[in-house]
């Protein structure tokens, strides 16, 4: 890969389309395919702000490089993908030693890691007098579940002497990523913390219209991967109860794609849920969009085998005007403690329960869906957003 220039940044970002952010935002629109506003071409507004040269590798599996005046992007795609175990490991392993070479052999003044497993690796730049800025959109473990595993322990021990030593900044995508980090690190943090909120542009939920709360049936809907990490397979033994007591007819739309949707269909099908499960598979904007102005309300329901950061779905619901029913592993509660319902992972009572009593309690329910209008604000304040945090990281670097 040739560069035209010297990178000054390099930012590592995650398996996004960023060559199609980064044409979408030359041409001065927002990236069609993202509802909020996407990391990277916050990142570009803050490089071209400062008048800086930058590489964004990206991990998309379209292998592509593009290259405009100062900016470049490499998509890059990370081999462990679809591997499991240690073949997992070895390839994610090999990915970011690439990574670090192609780093090292730039050594730009500054660069800017999001998510990774082995973050340590990052200390061999930073011998090299490159500067560290991490980036957290997940957890290092389900919140409330850290891992006692061997290979755990020792991976966690390398990254907390990492957060001690190196970072001179690192953005946190919720207060449940900060505290991590002081767990990790024992409380002895190297570097600034900095909070950042996914952003979003006020006008696309504002035209999100609300169904009446007795306009039947009283709808849920999950939107995510269709995964069993992600707990779509407990909200069939939910719906189940819930067609049972039948105090109101209510009815499930599963919105999303992923591994487990056949699993998901024919489980569906083979205990007679076609009736009030609705699988609807991946959807478009405009359909996404149709699936919210349908919905009353967002369940969110992620098991303690999956390391969330700060749930979209979970926002965009808040956003909406939507109550959310979310189980505690999603550190929502922290950001949004009056418009989500938390339940612990796994409590298929509670969830049903919490269900019922928005389908059935309309006081109860417009009380939350009330709470949702203050607490959308932040994500619409353009202090609070991923790019501030990011221009704060940046003049830690540059000395502003």
């Amino acid at each position: 890969m040739v560069i035209k220039s010297s990178p000054q940044v390099i930012y590592c970002g995650g398996p996004g389309d960023i060559a199609g952010t980064m044409r979408s935002w030359l041409s001065g629109k927002q990236d069609a395919s993202e509802v909020s506003c996407t990391y990277s071409s916050q990142f570009f507004d803050q490089i071209s702000l400062r008048d800086l040269s930058a590489l964004v590798i990206s991990t998309h599996v379209r292998k592509e490089v593009l290259a405009e005046g100062t900016l470049t992007v490499e998509h890059r795609p990370n081999k462990a993908v679809g591997k499991s175990g240690l073949a997992y490991k070895m390839a994610d392993l090999s990915h970011w030693l690439g990574v670090i070479g192609t780093i090292v052999r730039h050594r730009p003044r500054a660069i800017l890691v999001t998510d990774c497993e082995h973050w340590w690796l990052l200390t061999i730049p930073a011998i090299f007098g490159i500067k560290v800025i991490t980036d957290l959109h997940c957890t290092f473990w389900p919140r409330g579940y850290r891992s006692t595993a061997l290979y755990e322990r020792m991976l966690q021990g390398l990254n907390g002497w990492f957060w001690k030593k190196i970072p001179i900044a690192t953005i946190c995508i919720s207060p449940e990523c900060e505290r991590q980090v002081h767990e990790l690190a024992r409380g002895q943090v190297s570097g600034t913390l900095l909070q950042a909120r996914s952003s979003y542009q006020r006008a696309h939920f504002a035209s999100i219209t609300l169904p009446a709360w007795n306009a039947d049936p009283f709808r849920v809907m999950f939107a995510g991967r269709v995964e069993r990490n992600k707990g779509v397979f407990d909200l069939l033994d939910v719906m189940a109860d819930l067609h049972i007591e039948g105090e109101r007819k209510i009815v499930l739309e599963i919105c999303g794609g992923g591994t487990a949707l056949s699993e998901l269909k024919a489980e569906c099908a083979r205990r007679g849920l076609d009736g009030f499960v609705r699988i609807l598979g991946q959807l478009n904007s405009s359909e996404m969009r149709a699936a919210y102005e349908r919905c009353h309300t967002v369940v969110v329901p992620t098991t303690a085998h999956f390391s969330e950061g700060m749930n979209k779905v979970v926002v965009e619901g808040v956003l909406s005007g939507r109550p959310i029913v979310a189980t505690a592993v999603c550190p929502a509660v922290d950001l949004l403690p009056r418009s989500v319902i938390v339940v612990e992972c796994g409590d298929k009572l509670a969830m049903v329960a919490a269900i019922k009593r928005l389908a059935t309690d309309k006081n109860y329910y417009e009380s939350i869906r009330i709470n949702c209008v203050a607490e959308a604000e932040q994500f619409y304040d353009r202090q609070q957003s991923w790019g501030a945090a990011l221009s704060r990281a940046l003049d830690l670097v540059f000395k502003k």
